[in-house]
């Protein structure tokens, strides 16, 4: 290059030096714009329940006093609602202990192991998780009168935290709290357990403290009851305790879903400090007596079984030892409260069930019911009462039945019959029977055989007078609730029929005042349950109230926001991004603002529900897009007119636009909604045949030799594709909606829900193919000479993902091998675990201090040779007079980008569980083919961009990788075991980070590879690049905005849908939780795209290439 030239290039560098504030400011206003409209969509589609701060009080009783009605009725002396069935009470939670884990059946014994005709019977085997908790049976059979199993149906969402909610208030969850399981917010209403620290009335003569309690495990209700679960230990010390209660409380993590033992040995080794005597007969302030004979609740949590659920699946035989281990609990509580005299209840019970995966969340059937069983050292029921209890019928538990079936489809396992109640029915029924109110939220209804038997035949009968209160106490709520809010959104008719209800089942009970009558008695108590349970039904079908207006405002910022997403692709063509931002930037603003104020002021006007924060968020954000997108079209008139003629690109990028209408379309219906990754397969192999045929027809004899060549690569690699998506498919994860008709294959087996060893032995193979690959890619411009190649993509990226694949070996062999003694951990165990955790750690320090770290110095895959004969391309003359060679030159941009793509490919291939790292490998990999074939088929078109088609292609093939890598829209596919990837204990913001880029992998892989389509096969020395690098990079942040356009349509359809189905019955179980994850989708792959690729790594091998002197 003569020295002319380059002090004329050099000075064009001055001139133009890459301006990034343009690039930030257009990208952070668009992100932000699109993440205002999905919140203002949400607070107008997710409304949370509105929780009122009223308490029930003891002295205070909820219906009116019969003598002045205007006032309400006073308790006895003693302050209880109902008199104390029980002193004392201990209430053991076993998590995710399903209804059928706590059933006992003979047959199961019998059955299995005898020789019989049907094959298939012969080769079923008891399951590790029947009959393992064998106390509970034969504690029902030789005390019926005092205990009895429940099928205890849960409200989903079921994850622990909703489901603790819902046992101590008595509420039913809002859809939008699945998305706060971690965080353990206080809860601030009313509950029983509040109830049992609250000091009560000095008037009282029942007890003049608050009660002791004690609780062990897991830490989440710690998390929920900060001030009522605090230890007093110290304040006692200090005698700062001023005659309350006092408390015990030992929590333990919960997150740590590979930790099958700590919380319930902690659990089992302290729960002796309460239940056994002391061997000192002391009995000072905080000694051993006092913990022995003063407590008054005792609350532990269990977790082992639903962690062992999370990491091995309910098949494992891990399973048999931790219930077990919990069956050794129940004994032992059992044990001791036999021993004592005072009436003490346990309530043993699962928070939820889990799925045939082990997991838990949703609303299948084996999710939603878990056991009860309730025990008491006294009678607390009799025949009798049996026969008053106002059963509503028997549930056949067929959990039980279903797994133990013949080749003829014939039951071997008769379904036994048990009662069911719903987990918030024992809200009422502890609180009572402890003498405690009724919270004031609480919907559920007490279960009539705890009170049936209460009937001397001189007072009322027990069952009715519970019914009563329960009843105005869940009137007294509605009522409440209604005056507290202008959008409860109660029907009016349905309010007058809920009053007349209980008004006609108070006049029965006045008309009881004089004469004692059974039948009537049983009649009165019939209406006050029908009253309840029509409350309770009619609230989970209307709870969720909508409003339209937000909805419709999210709705109008989200399409304006796509509007000036591909307005500012079709602008950054032709201008850069200062001159995009220049136009724009006084309109947004005047804009933005007017809007604002303009829409506070509406609010009164049009008695708009909406907060001032709501309100100026909405005219904020819908101005701002608006004058966005009017100011970029009026500048798109200086662009030059679009040419009409039909052109193979059009052709082209107009499939493209009706594949992405396909998928858009999909969320219409519901069946297409849960069959999605049936659609994408579909959408994706029919573009990319249309892609195929199109390089085809550049094949001809008559094309010049050098179009051939770019349509032969583009057919290859579309041909490619179309294989690797097939491929693709094989790896499946169910939705409950897809049974019977899909086989998981996920894990290696249908049957398992941990990856088999040969799967985790074959993701090794993809340590060799990546790198090869990537080697091969390069190859063509002669990329894979370099240093940097050799050092990383050989050796460095080699060693990180063989440790990561050796970390799931590790795993899987732990997993399969860890039997059903497995709970004391041995010395070997934990050298394992530490050799994984090293590895897992090293993999990640050698992708990020290694890989990274020298991509940042030297990015560019360039060398220089000194061949014999002169090169074609990328020739110079050194000062030696010497032809010399630049090899890389060709596509040294490309190449340098692709490194860093590398680099967070070896992170993402660590988070993946075996299968899922096979199918992110090959998603990769077809991400380099889209780059390759569409850069080759620009040259068979003769077209200088085709990046419409490149980005839906682009999207649809993440989410092919995102259903590949086993995942799917709910919350029971989110692979929570993959939080403790190189990580000892839980740590909320890490753990959640890696679940993030586990489930969204295949999205943030995608949106790194989209610079591609700008940068692949640019050669150093591109004098675009170097005479305007400024409009460079403005083409190269338009595909990301063309990227991000597509995922936003995507997320703004499904917002729509959910919008428009708001009254569908499977609303919540599909469209909106389709629209939950849409949100993370569209802006993890807008921020990625626009900040991370564009902002951060283009921004650097842009800024190193225009300072490169070439001689």
């Amino acid at each position: 290059m003569s020295t002319h030239l380059r002090t004329e290039l050099g000075a064009g560098q001055t001139a133009n030096a890459l301006r990034v504030r343009a690039h930030w400011a257009v990208s952070l206003l668009l992100v932000s714009l699109s993440a205002a409209g999905f919140w203002l969509f949400a607070r107008g589609f997710l409304l949370s329940r509105m929780v009122l701060p009223d308490q029930s009080l003891p002295e205070i009783l909820p219906f009116s006093d019969p003598v002045n009605g205007s006032v309400p009725a006073a308790a006895a002396a003693d302050c209880e609602w109902y008199p104390a069935k029980f002193e004392r009470a201990i209430v053991l939670v076993i998590d995710a202990m399903r209804v059928d884990f706590a059933t006992w059946s003979d047959e199961l014994n019998s059955t299995f192991g005898k020789s019989t005709s049907d094959p298939v019977a012969n080769n079923l085997q008891l399951k590790p998780y029947h009959n393992r908790l064998p106390a509970i049976a034969v504690l029902s059979k030789a005390r019926p009168d005092q205990s009895m199993l429940y099928r205890f149906r849960a409200d989903p969402p079921t994850t622990t935290l909703q489901r603790l909610k819902g046992l101590t208030t008595g509420q039913l969850p809002t859809f939008i709290d699945a998305g706060s399981s971690f965080s353990s917010s206080a809860i601030d209403e009313d509950n029983w357990l509040k109830a049992l620290r609250r000091p009560p009335p000095s008037d009282c003569s029942s007890m003049n403290r608050s009660r002791n309690v004690v609780f062990l495990g897991d830490d989440t209700w710690t998390g929920l009851f900060p001030d009522d679960l605090s230890d007093t230990r110290v304040a006692e010390m200090n005698g700062t305790e001023h005659g309350a209660g006092w408390a015990r409380v030992r929590p333990f993590p919960s997150f740590n879903v590979w930790d099958l033992d700590t919380v319930d040995d902690g659990l089992l080794s302290r729960l002796p400090m309460f239940l056994l005597p002391p061997e000192s007969k002391e009995h000072d302030k905080v000694g051993p007596a006092q913990l022995y004979n003063d407590w008054d609740v005792i609350i532990a949590h269990g977790l082992g079984v639903d962690h062992c659920g999370h990491r091995f699946g309910p098949e494992h035989s891990a399973i048999s030892h931790k219930l077990t281990q919990m069956n050794q609990a129940i004994e032992l509580i059992v044990s001791a409260i036999d021993r004592d005299k005072r009436p003490t209840a346990l309530y043993v019970f699962g928070d939820h069930g889990m799925d045939p995966k082990g997991d838990h969340g949703g609303d299948s059937p084996r999710e939603v019911d878990a056991g009860l069983w309730i025990y008491s050292n006294k009678k607390w029921r009799n025949k009798k009462g049996n026969e008053r209890d106002l059963r509503e019928g028997w549930w056949q538990n067929t959990h039980l039945s279903d797994d133990y079936i013949s080749a003829q489809g014939e039951y071997l396992l008769k379904a036994p019959q048990m009662r069911s109640v719903s987990q918030i029915d024992l809200v009422s029924t502890l609180s009572l029977s402890l003498g405690l109110p009724i919270p004031f939220n609480n919907l559920g209804t007490v279960i009539p055989e705890m009170f049936a038997a209460d009937d001397d035949g001189r007072t009322e009968w027990g069952l009715l007078y519970a019914l009563r209160l329960n009843a105005a106490q869940m009137l007294r709520y509605i009522e409440k609730y209604v005056s507290n809010s202008r959008s409860h959104g109660f029907a009016d008719e349905a309010l007058r029929l809920w009053r007349i209800m209980y008004e006609r089942a108070e006049v029965g009970y006045r008309e009881l005042a004089d004469s004692k009558n059974a039948s009537l008695e049983e009649k009165v108590a019939a209406e006050y349950l029908v009253f309840m349970r029509l409350v309770l039904s009619s609230l989970r079908q209307m709870w969720a109230q909508f409003d339209l207006m937000l909805i419709l405002a999210g709705l109008l910022t989200l399409l304006l926001s796509i509007a000036a997403l591909v307005i500012l692709y079709i602008q950054a063509r032709q201008k850069s991004l200062d001159k995009i931002l220049a136009c724009s930037a006084r309109a947004c603003i005047g804009g933005g603002i007017a809007s604002a104020v303009l829409s506070r002021a509406l609010v009164p006007v049009l008695a708009l529900h909406w907060s001032t924060f709501e309100a100026t968020v909405a005219g904020l954000a819908v101005g701002t897009a608006a004058s966005f997108c009017i100011a970029l079209a009026l500048g798109a008139r200086e662009t030059p007119a679009i040419e009409l003629a039909i052109t193979a690109a059009k052709v082209l990028n107009m499939v493209a636009a009706v594949a992405g209408i396909i998928h858009l379309l999909a969320f219409s219906s519901n069946s297409f909604t849960f069959n999605e990754d049936s659609v994408v397969l579909y959408t994706v192999q029919t573009l990319v045949v249309v892609t195929a045929a199109l390089a085809a027809g550049s094949l001809a004899p008559s094309v010049s030799k050098a179009k051939r060549a770019g349509a032969t690569r583009a057919l290859v690699c579309m041909l490619a594709i179309l294989v690797i998506n097939r491929g693709m498919r094989y790896s499946t994860v169910c939705r409950e909606e897809q049974l019977p008709g899909c086989k998981p294959t996920f894990y290696g087996a249908p049957s398992v829900s941990i990856s088999t060893i040969p799967l985790a032995a074959a993701n090794v193979l993809m340590v060799w193919l990546i790198p090869s690959v990537v080697l091969y890619a390069l190859r063509r411009s002669h990329s894979d000479r370099a240093m940097v190649v050799r050092l990383w993509v050989s050796i460095g990226m080699r060693v990180s993902m063989g440790m990561a694949a050796v970390y799931w070996i590790l795993d899987s062999i732990d997993s399969q091998t860890k039997g059903a003694d497995a709970a004391s951990a041995s010395g070997d165990a934990a050298n394992w675990s530490d050799l994984r955790m090293a590895l897992a750690r090293m993999a990640v320090g050698i992708a990020l201090g290694g890989g990274l770290a020298a991509w940042y110095a030297s990015p560019f895959c360039i060398d220089i040779k000194l061949p014999d004969t002169s090169a074609a391309s990328g020739k110079s003359k050194s000062k030696s007079g010497k032809a010399a060679i630049i090899l890389g030159y060709g596509n040294a941009y490309g190449a340098a980008y692709l490194m860093f793509v590398t680099v967070v490919f070896c992170v993402l291939y660590l988070l993946q569980q075996p299968m899922g790292g096979i199918m992110l490998s090959l998603l990769f990999i077809e991400l380099l083919l889209c780059a390759e074939a569409f850069d080759a088929l620009k040259d068979a078109l003769e077209v200088t961009s085709l990046l419409p088609a490149q980005a839906v292609m682009m999207g649809l093939l993440s989410y092919m990788g995102y259903f590949a890598t086993g995942h799917q829209f709910t919350l029971v596919s989110i692979q929570w075991s993959t939080a403790f990837v190189g990580v000892r204990e839980m740590q909320l913001v890490l753990c959640g980070i890696i679940v993030a880029l586990n489930t969204l992998g295949a999205f943030i892989l995608a949106a790194l590879c989209m610079p591609l389509s700008v940068l692949w096969n640019e050669s150093l020395g591109s004098r675009v690049l170097r005479l305007a690098p400024n409009n460079y990079l403005s083409r190269v942040t338009g595909s990301g905005a063309a990227y991000m356009a597509y995922h936003m349509a995507i997320s703004t359809s499904s917002a729509a849908c959910a919008a428009w189905f708001r009254r569908h019955l499977m609303v919540w179980k599909i469209f909106a939780p389709r629209f939950m994850f849409s949100v993370p989708v569209a802006l993890v792959s807008g921020a990625i795209v626009l900040f991370v690729a564009v902002g951060l790594a283009v921004v650097h091998i842009l800024r190193l290439g225009l300072e490169v002197n070439l001689h």
